[in-house]
Order: C-alpha cells, then sequence, then structure tokens
C-alpha cells in the first residue's frame, strides 16, 4: 500500500517556525511611510512575526548625530524613537542592524543603493564605539531594559562583500570588538552578534577572532539565496551539492559550524535561477511568480529544526535599494507587491503558519525531488502543508501525486483545501497575461486582487477503519494547505416569538 502515513502520534520535534522570528523591510526610512507599515499590519494579522530588520537605522536621512560647534558629537533621536515605535506598536521587535556610518563618523564617502548609504569605516574607532554606547543607552532610557535585552543587535551588513563595506576583514572585526563591547557597557545582557555576510561566510573566522580577542559573541548572522549556487560554481560545475539541495545544504553546515551559539539567517527569499547566465538581482521573476510560494513553503518547512531565524527578506515592495518602485510586479523581494497584493510566497508562509498543534511523524513513499508534506495535529483537527517546488535547472517537472492517510476519531471527515497555484494565490501570471500593464485599470487592479486569492474547496468524506484515505495532487509550483476535521453541529432552530411574528407579517404583505 503505497502513499504516505501521518501518525497518531506527535513527532518528537515540534515545529519551532523560525520563519516566523523576523521579516524585514528595506530601510529605516521607510517605516515613516503610512504604506509600509499598512503592509506590515497585514502581515501581522494574517501570519504573525517576532521581530522585523532593516538597513541604515544610522543614515543621515534619520538624523541620529551630527557634530556640535567644538567638534563634539550630538545626539538626535526623534526619528529614530518614530521608526521603532512604529515597529513596537505593530508587536515587532526591532532586529537591529548597526549601520551605515554616518557622515560625521565616516572615514570616506563611498555610499551604496538609491538612497546612498555610507559603507566606509569611522575615522575613529573609539567614536564609533562611544556612538553606539549612547545609542544603546538611549533605546533602554526610552524602552526599558527588559524590553530592549530581548533584542538582537547585528553589527552592519555583509562585509564580506566590498560594496557593502569598503574596509578590510580585519577592519570589520575592530568595528565589530567596539560596538559589542559598547553595547556589553551599557548591561551586559544585551545581544550582539555579525557578521551579517553573504553566503554564509566569515562565521568560523568571526568565532575564533572574538575567542582569541575576548570579544563578545552572543550569536551569529548570514545570508543565503539559492542563485548563491550558480554564483559559486558556473552552471553548478563542481557543486558538491545534489540538485536542488544546495539551500538547504548550505544553512545546515553553517549551523554545525557555529555549534551551540544562535543562527540567524536574516537574510533570505525565493531569488532563484535555472543557469549562471540566469543569475539576477534586480529582475528575477523567482520572487514574484508561483514557484516564490513553493520555495518558501519547502525551506520554512525542512529547515524548521536548523536554525533560529529565517527573515523573509522583504515584507514589502515599497523597497527602495533601486529606486521607487515603478510596476505592479517589479521582481522586488515583497511577499506583499506596492498596491499590497500578496503574492505566492505571502499566501504560502500564511498556510504554514496554519500548522497548530502538534508535529505528527510522517512515513511512506519518498517524495520526488523538491516535494514534501507536514502535518500537525491539534486536538482532533489535523493540518497538512504539501508543496512542489522543482529545481528550475532540472527543466519541466511533473506533478507530484500521493495518497495520505490519517487516523481519526470520526467516520465522517470535512476536508477544507487551499491551493496556492498561478491564477489562484499568484496573481503574478495574471498580470503577465494583462500584458504586464505598469497602471493596471481599475478592473484590472480586481482581477489581480481576486487572483491573488489562493483556491478554496471543501469536500466530505468517509474514513475506513479509522483511516482516512485522501487523493493527493500537487503540481510544480503549488503548495496545498488540507484540513480535516469532523463535521461540526448544526445549527438548531431556537423559538422566538419576536422574529416568527415578523416573518409572518412579511409573509402577508407579499400576497
Amino acid at each position: 500500500m503505497g502513499g504516505l502515513r501521518v501518525a497518531r502520534e506527535p513527532a518528537a520535534a515540534p515545529l519551532r517556525m523560525p520563519w516566523r522570528e523576523a521579516v524585514a523591510v528595506g530601510r529605516g526610512f521607510e517605516l515613516l511611510r503610512a504604506d509600509v507599515r499598512e503592509h506590515l499590519a497585514r502581515c501581522q494579522r494574517e501570519i504573525g512575526f517576532k521581530a522585523c530588520r532593516f538597513h541604515a537605522i544610522f543614515h543621515d536621512e534619520v538624523g541620529v548625530v551630527t557634530r556640535g560647534s567644538e567638534g563634539e558629537l550630538v545626539y538626535r533621536w526623534h526619528h529614530l524613537d518614530q521608526i521603532y515605535d512604529a515597529l513596537l506598536e505593530l508587536g515587532l521587535k526591532p532586529f537591529v542592524e548597526l549601520n551605515p556610518m554616518p557622515a560625521c563618523l565616516a572615514s570616506g564617502d563611498q555610499t551604496m543603493f538609491h538612497y546612498r548609504m555610507n559603507v566606509t569605516p569611522p575615522a575613529d574607532f573609539g567614536e564609533w564605539g562611544e556612538f553606539i554606547e549612547a545609542f544603546a543607552r538611549h533605546c533602554v532610557t526610552r524602552w526599558g531594559l527588559d524590553e530592549v535585552r530581548s533584542w538582537n543587535f547585528e553589527v552592519w551588513n555583509e562585509p564580506n562583500l566590498s560594496g557593502f563595506w569598503s574596509g578590510t576583514k580585519e577592519e570589520y572585526f575592530q568595528l565589530y570588538a567596539s560596538a559589542a563591547r559598547a553595547l556589553k557597557r551599557v548591561d551586559a545582557q544585551l545581544q550582539v552578534g555579525g557578521p551579517a555576510s553573504s553566503k554564509c561566510a566569515w562565521l568560523d573566522d568571526l568565532i575564533a577572532w572574538c575567542e582569541s580577542e575576548d570579544v563578545p559573541l552572543d550569536f551569529l548572522s548570514t545570508h543565503l539565496y539559492s542563485q548563491d549556487e550558480f554564483v559559486e560554481f558556473d552552471d553548478r560545475a563542481g557543486s558538491p551539492h545534489e540538485p536542488n539541495a544546495f539551500f538547504i545544504d548550505r544553512l545546515r553546515a553553517a549551523k554545525a559550524e557555529v555549534g551551540d551559539r544562535p543562527l540567524h539567517i536574516t537574510e533570505w527569499n525565493s531569488l532563484s535561477c535555472g543557469s549562471s547566465k540566469t543569475v539576477d538581482w534586480t529582475g528575477n521573476p523567482s520572487v514574484d511568480n508561483a514557484y516564490a510560494g513553493a520555495f518558501a513553503a519547502r525551506m520554512a518547512l525542512e529547515l524548521d529544526q536548523d536554525v533560529d531565524t529565517l527573515c523573509w527578506w522583504v515584507a514589502s515592495d515599497r523597497f527602495e535599494e533601486g529606486g521607487v518602485p515603478q510596476a505592479p510586479f517589479g521582481s522586488i523581494y515583497g511577499l506583499l507587491t506596492v498596491d499590497g497584493i500578496p503574492k505566492s510566497s505571502y499566501n504560502a508562509l500564511q498556510l504554514c503558519a496554519r500548522l497548530r498543534g502538534a508535529r505528527q511523524s510522517v512515513s511512506g513513499d519518498a517524495a520526488p525531488n523538491g516535494c514534501g508534506l507536514v502535518a500537525t495535529r491539534e486536538c482532533e483537527t489535523v493540518h497538512v502543508v504539501a508543496y512542489h517546488q522543482p529545481f528550475m535547472a532540472a527543466g519541466p517537472a511533473q506533478p507530484w501525486q500521493t495518497t495520505v492517510r490519517i487516523p481519526v476519531d470520526h467516520a465522517e471527515q470535512v476536508v477544507t483545501a487551499i491551493r496556492v497555484r498561478a491564477g489562484a494565490g499568484s496573481a503574478y501570471e495574471t498580470w503577465l497575461a494583462l500584458g504586464r500593464p505598469q497602471d493596471p485599470s481599475p478592473a484590472q487592479m480586481a482581477v489581480l486582487r481576486a487572483h491573488a486569492v489562493p483556491e478554496h474547496t471543501m469536500t466530505r468524506h468517509q474514513a475506513e477503519q479509522g483511516e482516512l484515505a485522501l487523493s493527493v495532487t500537487v503540481a510544480p509550483n503549488e503548495v496545498l494547505y488540507l484540513e480535516c476535521r469532523e463535521p461540526s453541529p448544526a445549527v438548531h432552530k431556537l423559538a422566538n416569538p419576536e422574529l416568527e411574528r415578523w416573518n409572518a407579517d412579511m409573509g402577508e404583505q407579499s400576497r
């Protein structure tokens, strides 16, 4: 008897859902925009995250530090307070990224992105430490020590890439040490880490350096994208990873590298490609189309036990690294488009959030490459998420068809199915069919919003000998959620004389 069988007893390890630990926006100043806050508010209502990370809290547009007439450092925290207050009001803790270099502290003028954040080392590392200490003391004064102890402070962003850090590796370590010691001068329990590197780099280097120099290091952080495999290995030539395994393999190796320290993946999303020639960081449809949802579901569920945070980069397409977005779908990294339309990635994570209760063991036939199924049980309700994330370099894939057997306590079961697919939970394909309009008409926008809603169906089934057998098909780039439960009691008609008289009067008037 083939297929998959969901066990009645819980699995040894419950779901940890590290992907709910944080979500990102592009930069701090964007949180002063009403639409960005509205997008985050929707994420909180319908998915629920714990923290928010972003670049450039120290950008000069935030105006946290300047110099006085005698050359002394002068602090102004007004905009920073508005930004962090906005997060906390949404139930999100700041995942603090300590960057960029304020102009008054900078050793140079090299910048990056549309909003020109300074990426140079400080002219004086002592002043950098003084500034970080003042920042931390202000946070504690405004929001309280217990609150700020629950935040993570991450030093810089991708210093192993020259575009994000103009200094040397050794200068980054010095930057890290100055910031870490400054934070600990405020309170020994403030959590500090790094290196927030690209492609899981510098993790063991930072650990070794901090140990040798007696520098605090509470956690490690890094970033990874699926298409990094095609950056490192030309069309995968020489890659040690099996097809479609790079992302999972690399993050598991990173966790082994850091040992018992927490590992926070502070940037990830569905950026993928099928060859080294199609690597694209700014115009890649894999963040907009149905593939994004399948990738999001697979990685969120398969890496559940392996890392402490998976912070999706980013929540909203109101994201201005390359300038102001110009189209409804612009191959930007958001879960929601500039108009607040959910992408497949948003819908997939929303379905993963439905996996309430104890995780159940699943056994049976091996799933095809990129496919999988996770089940949980809460009281007598069973929740299932199945996904099919194909490997782009392998060409077209076939649908995954299987039978899922679920132990139940009642013979009659109502099965609610929610499916994310192109045209139902993924509106990008509809936008292509409309001719890629830059300014959709109101009617076209209504179609896009309608096609961003996943497909919903409901069926009744009879279990046999305490087991419900469901035939399941998941096509490539689809995510399927199933809720199995006994029927709810029917509504009973209650005596209501006033309502009965009103109905009788209406009947008389209609004759």
